[in-house]
């Protein structure tokens, strides 16, 4: 058992006559603690105000719940203390006493009210009949809770189970725990996390403006310290030395502000990182490893936000429309005003369009762009001119009820109402007189209408939980209703080509039809966890765009009816979306009263696997060229990729008789050696694909890496019969005798970079190094990693070598006297199996038996961004190319992958500036602080 209570100051529960000291008393089971703390996290931090430690005060069982023989009656005195009871359920929770406990003396002496909970793990389905979870299909109910009549309506709860770790600093877990704070600060959600946002905002402007005033007043303590000296040359140092700690702090503000928008504007973080690495003449690590961690959030969304929110409305926006040459966007608020934008500036075009006398509800462009209609709760559809910002004729009446929405027919003749009164009207535009009588048969509110491509069909969603499908020609209801949504139907869109229909429905799916039979097609599209609010198809139909009210906005591929990249968050529900003509932007609308763009344009993926091997990948090369890249899997078989394509070149190269170990490029890459289990060392003619002589024999166990020196005279070879032996290759002969005092397997062998030592690594634990002239030990064993030592690599002069190994690290040594240079590298959570320097020397890349590639300073012993993980086996190998823009890996799971430099400088800029302004880079840094990269505007 664990319990603990959120906290807020002391205060007057809101509704109640009683003081309070906890705000809300946690209860979960001791397994289910990294969620607790998370939620308590996330409570502490949400609509946290400046000056104020917590937004909401915390009872801590481990702290306040001395021990005690009356620890129930402690639990007691807590619980009637709080004002809220929050439960996290899981198999756990069921099998503890003590919370079933906790619960019912909750509902016996408080009731359900004020009772949330949260699923950490399993399902919870409520049987409305009952009044109770059903025991059956619940398999996280407390037993409490499956009793009938317990509570009287489901109550509410957030379902966390696909949220690990659980930190309230990523948004879709931070916006659930907004989803339980809300009731507790007794304010909407969509309040809550506006005023949330601002603090946080208010946060970050108060540290940037912390941060600049530590480098200004730096920048005074040195000028005046400059003024004591009456020599110039001291004065100008002082000088330099002043600009030098204030790049210096300005790089690390940057890259701090980098790593704290990365997952919610991974464009912005990056132009953030690339700042930060040019504010000082060598980039600091923090700045390579922000530029490292953006660059990995860039490549791996398929949709970002482009700029900073549009704002100017006052109450949450409602709707929105582009026209369709892109060049405007039209949005609807609660607010009762109806405002045009730049899509290309995000600036607000003209005046508010005022005359509605309340909600404006929908909006929409005519085919042609010169008119824009407008729906509204005053019961009215109004017609404007786009240019002018005029109305256009008299309002539209005739709707008994609220008007939901509006859509014009394709040649803009014709513009559908849909509206509480249960009808569907059509206007003719040109005279605003309606056309036709009322279409009817929804027994509810019609809240959507949608001509289909060639405006002969028109679709009507209703809260009758249907679709209909009508002849707009004739006002005819064309088939019977398509039925399948469990709750009322608030969205439909037509594909371009008219061969599909998809819905959105508060029973939180989308589904998609037939038009033509009215069949669904396939199963419905889940992944919302609330009411499914728009949808709408891309101009070419390859994608399908939802809203809904767990803030999100989604993607989705209509023909496979998969989500396509993660889902796109704001801080408030959202409520509509659109794409203009080319598709280019995708447009959504929030509670949170904000209109945000996106690009939807899919992004290549960080790490594109080669695929061909048959068995797992455990070696790969680059040529010095750059242009081949060689693998070496369990499949026998050696591998040659173009890099630029991947794409296989030529046919796999064939011969050992079992797994292949290793490869090797000579310097001028018309050699390639293979090493194999096979107890053999093949040279081959990349260009060809052919062996070159007979096999190199000698060694009396697998042969497990081989390595060219700078000018290829030789070629070292490590084998599990301990030894290491050099070879001719021109000749394929051996020169001198194994080199033999490592006492077990040798791993791995490294030239150095001008051939003067070879290093070996051993399962011995040990590295040694050799001279390869004369065949002997150039000083003792390097000792220091616990267990077996798998790899080697030397930076680009030969100043330090890398090792890594069983224990799970790396290790940086001199080779000139033998020592550990600095702390070992600690990340990888399994043994480390693959090394490789960039050939600048500035990044150390490492592949390890947890799946992950990592990427290191070298000189800062520190990482440099996130490890990437797309492996979904161990990692074996890895290698730069010559030119260090790309990086390979290779893994059991049979692919090879391929990087693009993440740490580059040039190429960060160049993809965050057409998503980001020179604005929003400009708040992160001093005034007058000149921005390095070019930006959209």
């Amino acid at each position: 058992m664990c319990a603990q209570a959120a906290e807020a100051p002391e205060q007057q529960a809101r509704g109640q006559g009683k003081s309070f000291d906890y705000d809300a008393f946690i209860s979960y089971a001791h397994d289910d603690r990294p969620v607790a703390a998370g939620i308590q996290k996330g409570l502490h931090r949400i609509g946290r105000r400046m000056g104020h430690l917590h937004a909401l005060r915390v009872f801590r069982d481990a702290t306040d719940l001395t021990a005690s023989p009356d620890l129930w009656g402690k639990v007691i005195d807590a619980m009637d203390r709080a004002r809220y009871f929050i439960v996290v359920l899981s198999p756990h929770a069921v099998a503890s006493d003590w919370v079933n406990r906790e619960v019912a003396h909750w509902l016996r002496l408080r009731g359900p009210d004020q009772l949330l909970f949260v699923v950490a793990d399993g399902q919870l389905e409520w049987d409305e009949d009952t009044g109770r979870f059903d025991p059956d299909r619940s398999g996280v109910a407390l037993p409490v809770l499956t009793e009938p009549g317990v509570l009287p309506t489901e109550p509410f709860y957030v379902n966390v189970s696909a949220d690990s770790p659980w930190d309230p600093r990523a948004p879709m877990f931070r916006e659930k725990v907004t989803d339980l704070a809300a009731p507790i600060h007794g304010i909407p959600k969509y309040e809550l996390a506006s005023e949330d946002l601002r603090e946080q905002r208010r946060f970050r402007r108060l540290r940037r403006a912390a941060i600049v005033g530590l480098v200004l007043l730096t920048v005074i303590a040195l000028a005046a310290a400059a003024i004591a000296f009456d020599r110039q040359d001291e004065a100008e140092s002082q000088r330099q030395e002043a600009d030098r700690q204030r790049n210096e702090a300005v790089a690390l503000a940057l890259a701090a502000a980098s790593r704290d928008v990365a997952t919610s504007n991974s464009a912005l973080a990056l132009a953030l990182a690339a700042e930060s690495s040019r504010a000082t003449p060598d980039p600091l690590w923090q700045a390579t490893g922000a530029v490292v961690n953006a660059r990995v959030a860039f490549g791996q969304g398929t949709t970002r936000q482009v700029r900073m929110p549009l704002t100017g409305h006052t109450a949450p926006v409602i709707a929105v429309a582009l026209r369709p040459d892109g060049a405007l966007l039209a949005s609807g608020s609660q607010d009762q005003t109806v405002r045009l934008w730049d899509p290309a500036t995000g600036q607000q075009a003209g005046a508010p369009l005022t005359g509605h006398t309340d909600t404006v509800n929908g909006v929409a462009f005519s085919p042609d762009g010169s008119l824009l209609a407008s729906a509204s709760n005053d019961g009215t559809v109004r017609l404007w001119d786009p240019a002018t910002g005029q109305h256009v004729g008299a309002p539209l009446t005739g709707h008994s009820g609220l008007v939901n929405s509006v859509d014009f027919s394709p040649n803009g003749t014709h513009l559908a109402s849909a509206s509480t009164d249960g009808t569907v009207r059509l206007w003719d535009p040109a005279t605003g007189r309606q056309v036709g009588a009322p279409l009817t048969g929804h027994t509810g509110s019609v809240i959507e209408v949608a001509f289909n491509h060639d405006g002969t069909r028109l679709g009507t969603a209703g809260a009758d939980n249907t679709l209909r499908l009508w002849d707009s020609a004739t006002g005819q209801q064309v088939g019977a209703p398509l039925t399948g949504h469990t709750d009322a139907v608030g969205g439909v869109a037509f594909s371009p080509d008219g061969t599909r229909l998809a819905t959105a429905s508060y029973d939180n799916t989308v589904r998609l039809w037939d038009p033509a039979t009215g069949q669904q097609i396939g199963a419905p599209l889940t992944g919302h966890t609330g009411i499914v609010t728009a949808v709408e198809f891309s101009p070419d139909g390859t994608r399908l765009a939802t809203s809904g009210a767990d803030n999100t906005v989604r993607l989705w591929d209509p023909a496979t009816g998969q989500q396509v990249g993660a889902p796109l968050t704001n801080t408030g529900p959202v409520v509509s979306v659109a794409f203009n003509r080319d598709g280019t932007r995708l447009a959504s609308t929030s509670w949170d009263g904000t209109v945000r763009l996106w690009d939807p344009t899919t992004v290549e993926q960080i790490g594109i696997p080669l695929m061909g091997h048959t068995n797992d990948v455990i070696g790969v090369a680059f040529s010095p060229d750059g242009t081949r890249l060689a693998s070496a899997s369990y499949d026998k078989t050696v591998r040659l990729w173009n890099p630029a394509t991947g794409q296989q070149v030529g046919p796999p190269l064939t011969g050992h008789t079992d797994t292949v170990s290793a490869v090797a490029f000579n310097h001028d890459a018309t050699r390639l050696a293979s090493a194999s289990a096979d107890a053999t060392i093949r040279l081959w003619d990349p260009a060809t694909g052919g062996t070159v002589g007979d096999p190199l024999t000698g060694h009396t166990g697998s042969v497990t890496a081989v390595a060219f020196n700078h000018d290829a005279t030789r070629l070292a070879s490590a084998s599990a019969d301990a030894t290491i032996r050099l070879w001719d290759p021109a000749t394929g002969g051996t020169v001198g005798d194994p080199l033999t005092s490592h006492t077990d397997s040798v791993f791995d062998v490294a030239f150095s970079p001008d051939g003067t030592r070879l290093a070996s690594a051993s399962a011995d634990a040990t590295v040694r190094l050799w001279d390869p002239a004369s065949g002997g030990p150039a000083g003792p064993p390097l000792t220091g990693h616990i267990g077996a030592v798998s790899a080697l690599a030397f930076n680009r002069d030969g100043t330090r070598l890398a090792s890594a190994g069983l224990d799970g690290t790396v290790r940086l040594w001199d080779p000139a006297t033998g020592q550990q240079v600095g702390p070992p590298l600690t990340g990888h959570t399994d043994l480390v199996i693959g090394l490789a320097f960039s050939p600048d020397g500035t990044q150390l890349a490492s592949a390890g038996y947890d799946r992950a590639v990592r990427l290191w300073d070298p000189a800062a012993s520190q990482p440099l961004g996130p490890p990437l993980t797309d492996h979904t086996a161990p990692v074996a190998a890895v290698a730069f190319s010559r030119d260090g823009t790309r990086l390979a890996s290779a893994s059991f799971d049979d692919t090879v992958r391929l990087w693009a430099s993440l740490w580059d400088v040039d190429e960060a800029c160049e993809l965050a500036a057409p998503y980001v302004t020179r604005a929003q880079v400009q708040e992160f840094v001093p005034s007058g602080w000149e921005t390095a990269c070019p930006y959209a505007g």
